[in-house]
Order: C-alpha cells, then sequence, then structure tokens
C-alpha cells in the first residue's frame, strides 16, 4: 500500500513537471513567434517600399540614411500597432474577468460592459479611419482615439495644408469629434 502511493505521488509530480513544463514551452515559442512576425512585417514593409533591409547577420544591403530612417519609421507603425492591440486584449481580459465573476456588482458589470462597448467602437472607429487616409496616398498612418480627442501619425515628414484638410475632414468625419480636438503628428 505504501508502495503504491509512492508510485501515485511520483507519478503525479511527474505530471505536473510536464504541464510545466509544455506550458512554458508554448510561452516561450508564442515570443519567438511574435518577433519573427514583427520581423516579418517591417522586413515585407521595407521590401514593398524599396528600403534596405538589415538581415540576421545585422549588415545592411545599402547604407543610406534615408532608408534606414524609413525602415525606423516602419518599425515605429509595426511595433506601436502590436502594442496597441496587446494592450487592448489585456484591458478585454480584464473587463471580462469582471464579467463573468459572478460575485461582481450588477452596476460594475453595467460599467464594465460600457467600456468593453466603447473599446470595440474605438478600435472599429480607428481601423476605419487609418484605411480612409492611407486610401489618400499616405504610406501609413495610426490613429489613437481618445474620449474627448483624437491623435493622428502619418508617415510623412512634412504635410501640406491640403493633405491636413484632407485628413482632418476624414478624422473629423468618423470620429464625431470637433477639430480643435484633433492633432495631425507627421513622423519625422
Amino acid at each position: 500500500m505504501l508502495v503504491l502511493k509512492k508510485k501515485s505521488v511520483v507519478m503525479g509530480i511527474l505530471v505536473v513537471l510536464l504541464i510545466i513544463t509544455g506550458y512554458l514551452n508554448l510561452v516561450y515559442n508564442q515570443s519567438v513567434l511574435n518577433e519573427q512576425n514583427v520581423q516579418e512585417a517591417v522586413n515585407q514593409q521595407g521590401e514593398e517600399d524599396g528600403i534596405a533591409v538589415k538581415d540576421k547577420e545585422g549588415s545592411l544591403e545599402e547604407e543610406d540614411a534615408a532608408e534606414v530612417a524609413a525602415v525606423s519609421s516602419a518599425n515605429f507603425f509595426t511595433s506601436y500597432r502590436l502594442e496597441r492591440e496587446n494592450t487592448r486584449k489585456e484591458e478585454i481580459e480584464y473587463i471580462r474577468e469582471i464579467l463573468d465573476n459572478p460575485e461582481s456588482d450588477p452596476d460594475m458589470k453595467k460599467e464594465a460592459q460600457a467600456q468593453l462597448l466603447e473599446i470595440t467602437k474605438n478600435m472599429e472607429k480607428e481601423l476605419a479611419i487609418e484605411a480612409l487616409i492611407k486610401a489618400k496616398g499616405f504610406k501609413d498612418v495610426v490613429v489613437i482615439l481618445h474620449k474627448d480627442s483624437v491623435n493622428v501619425i502619418v508617415d510623412k515628414p512634412e504635410l501640406k495644408q491640403e493633405e491636413v484638410a484632407q485628413i482632418l475632414d476624414i478624422v473629423r468625419r468618423e470620429s464625431g469629434h470637433k477639430p480643435e480636438n484633433i492633432k495631425i503628428i507627421p513622423k519625422i
């Protein structure tokens, strides 16, 4: 009987260690995949734009400062989008925890539902505004919606008055914010 209990305990410990090892492997592989996806997105964006991108050894095909700046600009937009997506996932997880908790206050659940709805609406608006601005010929853009304001970062060192007016019109129409609450920022 004692031998059977020892074997059961040892088997239980081995199963727990196997599960922990599998989980750690999964987490590690996901972080490696995320890094590879970011690098592939940057490389793809650079190739589409005719820009030299660093290979695995770190050498550049062409060492033109303007091209390197363009790559760092593409890195900014790609990394910002990934960071924004990850932050939103975390926010949504927290809100879902409140909604799924049977001990949560009903008023708290209503507020959580409202926040979830607001996040979803903001995501839709940001995507729509970004797509419409890109359709006007801008290489890349990031839109950041806040409750009372909108920030738009455009991948262009300088903006002409007509371009600012186009962007302002799109953002105003899609977000419903007043022009004085919209800030358009050229990415240098």
